[in-house]
């Protein structure tokens, strides 16, 4: 289909008009913000905290909105930290954001070659076993992952902790038993700490500024 043929999602473009008015440190509120979409309130309500449900922005304590959320904060802050571990280890990095049921898969970085382990954005991940189910819910530093979740692949996880002291996520590394033997998982463990405590820093530092 060509790009002037397609048809216009009325809830949609509005939605993606609000997104557009919105900034990371403006907040605006409901009226203002239908004004400058010309749109009812009623409706500008609606699609904002729906918006807002799926983290895409953040609602203050005064009602109002701002673009951004902790799950849009730490996909985008994510980024160089798992870009830095697929450098430093050539193994597939992923960021795991904690859900009610368990852990999914919200950013990767995964080497080039033909053989690695992938896993596809959206990926949901069992919360009582693995490295991410024992720093997120087990408390520990570093968890370490040796064929517990899946025969022939070990992993490494390091938690990310908001402002409020909660483990909201977790920093991982994967690759197959062949390719990590414990000595060097261990070792990438505490890079991977390192990653996610620099992680966690920027987040409390833009939680502290929203």
């Amino acid at each position: 289909m060509g790009e002037s043929t397609y048809r216009v999602v009325p809830a949609v473009d509005k939605a993606a008009r609000l997104l557009a008015e919105l900034r990371e440190h403006e907040s605006l509120g409901i009226s203002e913000l239908a004004r400058r979409i010309n749109a009812s309130k009623g409706t500008v309500r609606d699609i904002l905290l729906t918006l807002a449900s799926h983290d895409l922005i953040t609602r203050d304590r005064e009602g109002r909105f701002r673009r951004g959320g902790q799950r849009f904060d730490l996909t985008h802050l994510a980024r160089p930290h798992l870009d830095a571990l697929l450098a430093a280890f050539g193994e597939t990095a992923l960021l795991g954001i904690a859900t009610g049921d368990g852990v999914e898969i919200a950013a990767s970085a995964e080497p080039t070659t033909d053989l690695h382990i992938s896993a596809p954005l959206g990926r949901r991940l069992p919360a009582n076993v693995g490295a991410h189910a024992k720093v997120l819910s087990g408390g520990a530093d570093i968890g370490i992952d040796d064929e517990e979740y899946l025969a022939g692949i070990r992993a490494v996880a390091a938690p990310i902790i908001d402002a409020q002291g909660r483990r909201v996520a977790a920093l991982l590394v994967v690759g197959s038993k062949e390719r990590l033997d414990l000595r060097t998982l261990r070792r990438i463990g505490e890079r991977c700490a390192a990653e996610a405590a620099a992680l966690s820093a920027q987040l409390g530092r833009r939680e502290a500024v929203a």
